[in-house]
């Protein structure tokens, strides 16, 4: 029965002690910093729990925060509905070793490729509560399990304030790195059928073989049921077979570049094919049964008339249309936050130069894969970004020439005496 019933996680934390300790320069000291944490999936884990986190400085009465969003995408919002208080504790001064924060009456809890913000606030007086860095490098710390990325200091002594403790300018400052240690047990993943891509390529060529050896009659192991093999292997640990993280790391940096490697393919499929409809003098716009042959007159790239037509001014329409939006998330906040909108109306005439953002500017992080290297999750970005601007153009250039033919169409249909009498208004959409 018990072969039939395997457990998918290990009922145990590991019992290594493992901490994530970052570079200390003592840059600076002020109220607070706030940085975000990913949990990796190279290893067969199920999560990760933070047991702890260690700090220095004058500390004070302290309290730890954590985001409630689970799909951050990249962001984290500032704004305190989002954050939950997890610890609450005042202690003394301690400027030369670290005081441990114990978290785990709310441990904080990670699932692989998840991220969440870690705030760390002082209601100290003064300038001395906390000790950080400035950002050095992409990542604070990174090791088989988690990654520590660079945060945003937060120099209000009320948490989640927007006003600094001068009374003027914005509170938070980008760029700042964590100082300090954080202690964690990972929850392993137990073999399953389903798991088996989770592990490494040892333990998989280990359960390839057994398998093996079950086919063969003259092997012992042809008298074993499947479900036996699965509880075997479902007992064995992910690195009885030598698996290192380092391996297993490269293995998947690897099928990360040969993704990455048919994404860019895809891509400039993509815009070849705009190149390749403008032979012959045209290309087609649009798709799914819907598509329109522009024509281009003299080599100019027109549509349409010799003239050059007035080109629709979509891109301030957009413009208009994001501003809307803005203005309504700010309503939107302003209803939620109503306890802080004084601070926040003050802050609104506040400067911003550097590294100095306000309350209501969400926090974005880079989330590259945290187990390339700096180089290659740079250019890695780079490479995305070129590439989403070449389709953007793109387009943006054939919604343009869509819109104009559409136009001109128009005209000509009321030039040539034809009614707009009864006609609906989707026979000229511009289809944006």
């Amino acid at each position: 029965m018990a072969a039939l019933n395997r457990a998918t996680k290990a009922n145990y934390v590991i019992h290594d002690h493992v901490e994530a300790e970052t570079s200390d320069r003592e840059d600076h000291t002020f109220c607070g910093i706030m940085f975000p944490v990913k949990c990796k999936d190279v290893l067969p884990i199920d999560h990760v729990v933070i047991n702890s986190v260690s700090v220095r400085g004058a500390l004070g009465p302290l309290t730890v925060w954590v985001s409630k969003d689970e799909n951050i995408n990249g962001e984290i919002s500032m704004c305190k509905k989002h954050w939950k208080k997890i610890y609450q504790k005042t202690h003394g001064r301690s400027f030369r070793a670290y005081k441990e924060l114990d978290l785990s009456s709310e441990p904080i809890v990670l699932k692989p490729g998840q991220v969440k913000g870690i705030y760390i606030h002082s209601t100290l007086r003064g300038d001395e509560a906390i000790v950080y860095d400035n950002k050095d490098k992409q990542k604070t710390h990174d090791d088989s399990f988690l990654t520590i990325l660079p945060g945003r200091a937060h120099v209000s002594e009320t948490p989640f304030g927007s006003r600094p403790i001068w009374g003027w300018g914005h509170a938070w400052r980008d760029n700042r790195e964590f100082v300090g240690q954080i202690k964690y047990g990972a929850i392993y993943r137990l073999w399953n059928p389903t798991e088996h891509l989770c592990f490494g390529t040892k333990f998989r060529s280990l359960a390839k073989n057994l398998f093996l050896l079950q086919r063969r009659i003259e092997s012992p192991f042809s008298t074993l049921p499947d479900d036996c093999i699965f509880y075997v292997l479902n007992m064995c640990r992910w690195d009885w077979m030598n698996d290192t993280a380092g391996d297993m790391k490269e293995c998947q940096r690897e099928l990360r570049r040969a993704r990455r490697r048919r994404l860019e393919r895809e891509a400039d499929d993509v815009l070849m094919e705009g190149v390749d409809g403008s032979a012959d003098g045209g290309h087609v716009v649009g798709g799914d049964g819907d598509e329109l042959w522009v024509h281009n007159h003299e080599g100019n790239g027109n549509a349409g008339g010799d003239d050059g037509d007035d080109l629709v001014d979509t891109e301030s329409d957009e413009e208009d249309g994001d501003m809307e939006q803005d203005d309504d998330d700010d309503d939107e906040d302003d209803d939620d936050d109503s306890d802080d909108s004084d601070e926040e109306s003050e802050e609104s005439e506040g400067y911003s130069w550097g590294d100095h953002v306000g309350t209501r500017e969400t926090f974005v992080y880079n989330d590259f894969d945290s187990d390339d290297t700096d180089d290659e999750a740079a250019g890695q970005n780079q490479q995305q970004h070129h590439h989403h601007r070449l389709l953007h153009h793109r387009n943006f250039r054939a919604a343009s020439i869509r819109a104009r033919a559409n136009i001109l169409s128009l005209f000509r249909r009321s030039g040539d005496g034809g009614s707009m009498t009864g006609r609906h208004h989707n026979d000229f959409e511009f289809g944006f």
